[in-house]
């Protein structure tokens, strides 16, 4: 089974803390300038998420901040050096046609690089997990609510032709940005991926509900000893560990069959591409490999 994102920590933070990796890839659909104002605002989308989620007290609110600055500073001076080295690999693949192993090799790397933000970020952040009262854990509900009903509208309430749809011209969209105008025989490979993708939208549903269960269940555990750090700690790393594998064998099968699918269509698309579109590629790739130098040297 290949990795999967850790969210051991509370949700929503997740997604900002991992802004700091995903610049490599999410910014990818942005103008290479974007790249350093980014960055230097992931502390502050970081906390946002977390009040968001939490609604952090005076008290809280001062350590978080404080912890996430130490986080970034982390991440500057020891993660951007490697997603800079993963980005010039990248780029000296990129010009050939690449095979669905290479694709899913470079999908490991980054998400091994995402694990080390993770545990960086657990560190630093495992206090809070013990100071979270019964009201906050009720707003981290009512948020996860909120986020589910975004989500079933999106994917659970469209047709089936509807939500093939969206998943195509959001793939298309991403991928012009990289590689420009996408001539036919990449299109119709993306069409093809997404026609025949095993993506089920109750599945997926069903993990989801499952694995914020199992984080409020964790934190309420928590709350129930809130002196005991180790047992913190063994208990979000649990939750960690259900979150990478699901106790679903089922489901694991099948989000191992999703990165497949993944994996085989990135390198049917890139394949079809002119060499003309695989340089603008490499091109795109290399000034972010650029900026990500310059901001670790700062």
């Amino acid at each position: 089974m290949r990795w999967a994102p850790d969210v051991s920590l509370p949700v929503g933070l997740q997604r900002a803390l991992c802004l700091a990796l995903l610049l490599v890839w999410v910014l990818l659909l942005q103008a290479c300038s974007a790249v350093r104002l980014a960055y230097s605002q992931v502390p502050q989308l970081a906390y946002w998420q977390l009040d968001r989620y939490l609604d952090l007290s005076d008290a809280q609110t001062d350590r978080v901040r404080s912890e996430l600055d130490l986080l970034h500073q982390w991440h500057r001076s020891t993660m951007l050096p490697q997603h800079a080295r993963l980005l010039q690999q990248v780029q000296q693949q990129l010009p050939a046609t690449v095979t669905p192993d290479q694709a899913c090799r470079i999908y490991d790397e980054v998400r091994i690089q995402l694990d080390a933000v993770w545990a960086q970020a657990e560190q630093q952040l495992l206090w809070l997990a013990p100071q979270l009262s019964p009201t906050q854990i009720r707003t981290l509900e009512v948020q996860q609510a909120q986020s589910n009903a975004d989500w079933k509208k999106q994917w659970l309430d469209a047709s089936p032709e509807r939500m093939r749809e969206q998943r195509y011209k959001q793939l298309l969209s991403r991928a012009e940005t990289f590689y420009g105008t996408l001539d036919e025989p990449a299109r119709e490979a993306l069409r093809g991926y997404v026609a025949r993708s095993a993506f089920d939208p109750q599945r997926s549903y069903a993990e989801r509900l499952r694995r914020q269960k199992d984080l409020v269940g964790v934190l309420q555990s928590i709350a129930q000893d809130r002196s005991d750090h180790q047992r913190a700690l063994g208990l979000l790393r649990g939750y960690r560990d259900r979150f990478n594998a699901s106790p679903d064998l089922a489901y694991q099968r099948y989000a191992q069959r999703l990165v497949e699918e993944g994996c085989d269509a990135f390198a049917r698309m890139h394949n079809a591409m002119t060499p003309a579109q695989r340089m603008q590629a490499v091109q795109s790739l290399k000034g972010y490999e650029r900026d990500f130098w310059v901001l670790a040297a700062q």
